[in-house]
């Protein structure tokens, strides 16, 4: 008997019941196939939509999703998606794998109700270990750190922002260029952008699409 088969064989009674929604089938397949080959691992399904991860909950009972964060052809995706899917199921453990930066997303997933998060370049194994401690400890958060999976409360980032900052960045989130939040403002084009790279210093975002990340979750969501 190969070493497949004994593992098969000696899969546990109560397994951990996993659902994954990914609008990638590459990366879904990829994951649920490394999942598959662990004894307390059971992959139920795999989705491409949150329509269908919603109706495939109602038909059957799961112990995890394991979602993506980015559902750019979806009528919901990012913090709002992870919030219906906590109040569509409370007890489930939402496990966020995304391509957007940890810095830019894991305090708004954590906000919103999710139980880790985590980079799509995390290794496989740490993807298990921590869906593993996710569902151990479900009243905690998780994420990885220099290679180390964390038990952690992420920090607002927009706690370090000056009132200043913070009313320019409104402005921006209602759309409005630097010239025309410095018009509304009664301030120089030169002040409003050197407080607007002041903030996006303070938040850890690198460019225009990371801000424009968070103040659609901060100021929108």
């Amino acid at each position: 008997m190969n070493s497949r088969k004994i593992l098969l064989l000696s899969r546990p009674k109560h397994r951990i019941n996993v659902v994954l929604l990914d609008d990638h089938p590459i990366v879904a397949l990829g994951v649920a196939t490394y999942l598959h080959d662990y004894a307390d691992f059971e992959v139920g399904a795999t989705v491409s939509t949150a329509d269908d991860l919603l109706a495939e909950l109602e038909r059957n009972t799961y112990d995890v999703a394991l979602v993506d964060y980015y559902l750019p052809d979806d009528r919901v995706d990012g913090a709002a998606f992870i919030r219906r899917l906590r109040t569509c199921a409370p007890s489930l453990v939402i496990v966020v794998l995304s391509a957007a930066r940890a810095a830019d997303a894991e305090c708004i997933c954590h906000r919103a109700g999710a139980n880790a998060f985590l980079e799509k370049a995390t290794p496989l194994s740490l993807i298990a270990d921590t869906i593993r401690e996710a569902v151990g400890s479900p009243r905690k958060f998780f994420a990885v750190r220099d290679g180390c999976i964390d038990c952690l409360v992420p920090i607002p980032r927009e706690d370090a922002l000056s009132s200043a900052e913070v009313e320019i960045l409104r402005y921006i989130a209602e759309g409005l260029s630097v010239s025309q939040t410095a018009a509304r403002l009664r301030r120089s084009k030169k002040t409003v952008s050197t407080h607007k790279r002041s903030a996006m210093r303070k938040l850890q975002v690198a460019d225009d699409l990371g801000l424009a990340l968070y103040l659609k979750e901060k100021f929108r969501g």
